[in-house]
């Protein structure tokens, strides 16, 4: 069956088609999944954890991601797929946010995230990006320029993706005014 239209779909899921963020494991690192989900998500070939609060989940980036779009729209998926509305998404829909805005948003997310693919070494996926931007921001003073070049614009894009599409509650970096997060909360949709 041929996918409808883009004028058929809904401003969400045209935002989504646009965005693939989420999928590809640049906005966060795993996605919830419910418990009677786990064995059919291992199943298509997902790789399931459990998270540090013992809750089943599925590691990001996800292989039936082609592009932006989702390979297995059609088939089952875990429920989090159809389920999940970024900030970006819930302020358009609230009409906090022009629609136009929001693409402009999503692409400049997009320009960030390739500018940090292009620092990443050789086979490294975006969805590791941040463990490596920890691992070297903890070198701080034995940081050579290579790295302190991708520290700073992986900061600048965890602060993009915190305001835009993740929102206080699922924020990755603090802020002075914000308290911690657990790692429960910094790491899922």
């Amino acid at each position: 069956m041929p996918m409808p239209d883009a004028d058929d779909l809904s401003t969400a899921s045209r935002l989504c088609l646009a965005c693939g963020l989420c999928c590809d494991g640049t906005v966060f690192g795993f996605a919830h999944i419910e418990e009677e989900e786990v064995e059919d998500t291992a199943g298509i070939g997902l790789q399931t954890i459990r998270t540090t609060n013992d809750e089943p989940a599925f590691l990001l980036g996800c292989h039936y991601l082609d592009g932006t779009a989702c390979t297995r729209y059609r088939d089952w998926r875990p429920s989090v797929c159809g389920d999940y509305f970024c900030q970006v998404q819930k302020r358009v829909g609230k009409q906090e946010l022009a629609e136009d805005e929001a693409f402009s948003i999503i692409a400049r997310a997009r320009q960030m995230t390739e500018e940090i693919k292009a620092l990443l070494p050789p086979g490294v996926p975006i969805s590791q990006a941040r463990r490596l931007f920890k691992d070297l921001a903890a070198k701080r003073p034995d940081i050579a320029p290579d790295e302190a070049t991708f520290v700073v614009k992986m900061f600048v894009l965890e602060r993009f993706l915190d305001s835009a599409f993740r929102g206080a509650k699922r924020a990755h970096l603090r802020s002075a005014a914000q308290p911690a997060l657990s790692r429960q909360d910094a790491g899922a949709a």
